[in-house]
């Protein structure tokens, strides 16, 4: 007869080593996957860096820079075909004096194995293909600024330069004045055609004289309208002013604060006898202040009333700046150098905006726009 106790007992026996076995796989797993996870994740963070470089340039074409060996396509845009020479040597010509043989700062966008596309900015912070849109030069290439925070931007300055009639504009402009010449003609042949009409029948006078007091009074009625219009204009030049004037100012403000906070971190890593905060668990640092911009996009079609020189400024400083801040780790195992640096070169930046909103607030004050 069959020993029931001890089936039992080696069936339990059994089942507690699959449970081990089972435990020890999960813990080994475990063991594995963490330490890679947290590979991933740093490889992830690195890939995420822009690449910035600087490099002394000529302009080859309206898109197109050149050092040696090195051909760089301004990103965001692109040249209009079907152009004259003349034409075409007057646009280099412009590109070559903004660059003003001096070094500029791009960020890589994209390479090929022939061509870099970049986005660069002169000494004076001028975006070049930005520069170029609104010279009227450039078409903006929308299959690659789609989505992007430059997107409203370039396009806004590409319709800009269409309604100013610069650049490539120009010719539409002059179709645009041939058709109102034939137009003129056309009123004044038909203007002859009235008078002939007058002296035939001279006996209509009176009531020509009551049509032309019409038209006299509908004359004064829209010259009253045009004053109304421009009243309105200078109203609303005003109000986007002081508001955009009072964004610039939060700005600045966040901006100060920001440099106080990082300047005192800066303090303290360069203090070899303080221990090191980061050095522990990491420390996490913003790459740029975090600055408001609603202003700025709620009236981004007004620009055009401060004047095509500061709205230009306007929009440079803004195309720079963040209302999300991007962020970078300072890990355990990196040294005190590495720290320092990155530090340093998150202050340049912050310091570099600064001073943008300060001319910008000081230009808003020098045409008596804003708030005093």
């Amino acid at each position: 007869m069959i020993n029931m106790k001890n089936i039992f007992f080696n069936t339990t026996k059994t089942l507690l080593y699959s449970k081990k076995v089972i435990v020890t796989l999960a813990v080994v797993l475990l063991c594995i996957l963490i330490p890679l996870q947290s590979q991933a994740q740093k490889i992830t963070n690195k890939n995420i860096q822009p690449q910035i470089f600087e490099i002394k340039v000529h302009a080859a074409d309206a898109i197109t820079l050149i050092a040696e060996q090195t051909q760089i396509t301004l990103w965001g845009i692109q040249a209009v075909e079907g152009q004259s020479a003349s034409f075409n040597l007057k646009v280099r010509t412009t590109l070559e004096n903004i660059l003003s043989g001096k070094k500029i700062q791009c960020e890589l966008k994209k390479k090929t194995a022939t061509t870099i596309y970049a986005q660069c900015v002169n000494t004076k912070d001028i975006d070049l293909g930005l520069f170029m849109i609104q010279q009227g030069y450039v078409s903006v290439d929308r299959s690659v600024i789609y989505g992007t925070v430059f997107e409203e931007v370039y396009i806004h300055a590409e319709m800009e330069a269409q309604n100013r009639g610069v650049g490539v504009w120009a010719e539409e402009s002059k179709e645009g004045n041939n058709s109102n010449t034939n137009s003129t003609l056309m009123l004044v042949f038909g203007f002859i055609l009235f008078l002939c009409i007058i002296a035939a029948f001279i006996l209509l006078s009176i009531i020509i004289m009551r049509g032309f007091q019409k038209v006299i009074d509908a004359q004064n009625d829209n010259i009253r309208m045009m004053g109304k219009e421009r009243e309105l204009r200078d109203k609303e030049r005003e109000i986007v002013a002081v508001m955009l004037d009072s964004e610039l100012k939060v700005n600045k403000s966040k901006i100060e604060a920001f440099l106080v906070v990082y300047e005192e971190m800066l303090k303290a890593l360069k203090d070899s006898n303080r221990e090191q905060k980061f050095k522990k668990s990491g420390d996490i640092i913003q790459k740029q202040p975090a600055l408001e911009r609603s202003v700025f996009e709620r009236n981004t079609d007004k620009l055009d009333v401060l004047g095509l020189e500061l709205s230009s400024n306007v929009i440079h400083f803004y195309a720079r700046i963040k209302s999300k801040p991007e962020y970078e780790t300072l890990e355990p195992d990196m040294s005190p150098e590495e720290a320092i640096k990155l530090v340093e070169n998150v202050l340049s930046r912050a310091r570099q905006l600064n001073k943008l909103a300060d001319h910008l607030i000081d230009e808003f004050r020098d045409n008596g726009i804003g708030q005093s």
